[in-house]
Order: C-alpha cells, then structure tokens, then sequence
C-alpha cells in the first residue's frame, strides 16, 4: 500500500499507531513479573483523559491514571496467566472483532462517481422499491358477517356502514407484501394476487378475523435514480468493500495454517 493511500485512510492510520504504542507500552520481561510504564502510556494516558474529559490531566490525575492501568494490566496478565482467556466465548469474539477492523481498514480511497454508477447496477434490486398496495378494509371477527356485508355493498349500501371496531386502520397506502404481512399476518398478502382493483372484494382471512378489501391502486416495482440514494449506494460500497478487504485478509491468514477436521 502506498503512504498517500495511508495517509488518506485515517481508520487505518490509527490502527497502526494504536498497535505501535501498544507494542511500546505494554512490554513486559519474559517471566510476566515486571509492567513497565512507559513516557509513551503517558502520555496516550493523558491524551485519553483531555478527550474524554476536554481538560488537562493535573500531575496527580495522571498519577491516579497510571496507577489504574497498572492495577488493569496486573489483573489482565494474571488472568492470561491462568487460562481465562482460554474457550471464552466473549473473549473469542472481541478478539476476532478487533482483528477484523484491521482487516477491514485496508480499503481503497473514496471511489469515483462511476465506480459507485457500477456498484449501483450490480445491486440494482437493492434499490427498487418492490410492488406495493393501497388499499382500504373492513375488520369483520366473523365470516358470515364479512360475507353479508359484502352481499349489501354490492346491493348499493354504503360500505362505512359496515365493519367492526379494531387495532387495524380504515386504509393503508403504498404498504409492498412484507408490510401487508406484517400488519394482517403471515401469507395474508399472497391473497390480493387475484383482487381486482376498484371495487369490494372478499373475504380475506387474517390473523384478526375476517376483511373485505377495496383495491385502490396496485403500485408497480420503481427503480430509485442513483441520484436520489447515492449516500446510501456510498455507504453499501464501503461496507462491500470492507467486506472484501477481510475476506482478503482471511484468505491469506488461511495460507499459513493447515485445517486439520478430527473424526471420532
């Protein structure tokens, strides 16, 4: 990687100080018994302290803050020196997380307007929104009663006439079939493929009860412009992109081991 890309990658720039000053400040003898405190934890120790805090840390309060980290550092290496780091699932994860943003952090520079054009296209379904209903419905707990009320619409009687009081609302707009499903419950959308628009059709069964639907309009899938979602295309391209860079990262980790599968 070149230092101008370095530079320009700030994520990745702090992971290489932090490991430096990790690497500084935490060394210890061979035999675990000596912490040394470096001028260098000092003053990340201080640093630490004015960004939390936006004040200068007094002689004694980075004294108190050494002393906390020695009391930290002592409790860390015991704990490695009794095997509590060992089948820890917590302890696992976070240390995967951590190496895994620095896998992460080696990705390219902000891309070109036309780099995120192609990414745009290749993911188009991400940003179409999908076919979506509104409509308007009456709540009936019964059948029979859905089914007399449909009798009396399509003899002329008004359709506010009829319905029963509940949680659901009298019309819902522009609401695609996972909306639907969510509201009515599981499969209730899978019912409005064969419903005509315009006019009071039914009954639909819910998870509520019973419903009779008027069809306003069926609004087909659109396309979103680029223009319109570019922040977001940014962000799945960078998030691709990280994704990427630790699937990279894997791979080559992965040269240098043999995966060994024990069979009983």
């Amino acid at each position: 990687m070149k230092a101008a890309v370095v530079f320009k990658q700030p994520l990745l720039w702090f992971v290489i100080v932090g490991l430096a000053l990790f690497v500084a400040d935490s060394r210890l003898s061979n035999d675990r018994s000596e912490i040394i405190v470096t001028p260098a934890l000092r003053d990340r120790l201080a640093t630490l302290w004015t960004t939390q805090t936006g004040l200068i840390a007094t002689e004694s309060e980075l004294n108190a803050l050494v002393d906390n980290w020695v009391k930290e550092e002592v409790l860390y290496q015991e704990a490695l020196r009794l095997g509590l780091d060992q089948e820890d699932s917590i302890v696992r994860r976070r240390l995967v997380q951590k190496i895994g943003f620095i896998a992460e952090s080696e990705v390219e520079p902000a891309p070109e307007l036309g780099q995120l054009e192609q990414f745009y296209q290749q993911h188009l379904a991400d940003y179409t929104l999908p076919e979506r209903y509104s409509l308007q419905q009456l709540y009936f707990q019964q059948l029979a009663d859905a089914e007399h009320a449909l009798t009396q619409i399509n003899s002329g009687s008004a359709a506010q006439e009829f319905g029963e009081s509940s949680m659901l609302n009298p019309s819902y707009a522009y609401r695609s079939a996972l909306d639907l499903n969510a509201t009515f419950g599981a499969g209730f959308s899978d019912q409005l493929a064969s419903l005509e628009v315009g006019r009071w059709q039914g009954p639909l069964q819910s998870g509520f009860g019973f419903h009779l639907l008027f069809i306003n309009a069926v609004h087909p899938e659109q396309v979103t412009p680029l223009e319109a979602v570019q922040q977001q295309v940014l962000l799945d391209y960078q998030r691709a992109q990280q994704i990427n860079a630790r699937d990279i990262y894997i791979d080559r980790l992965l040269e240098n081991y043999s995966i060994i599968v024990e069979t009983q």
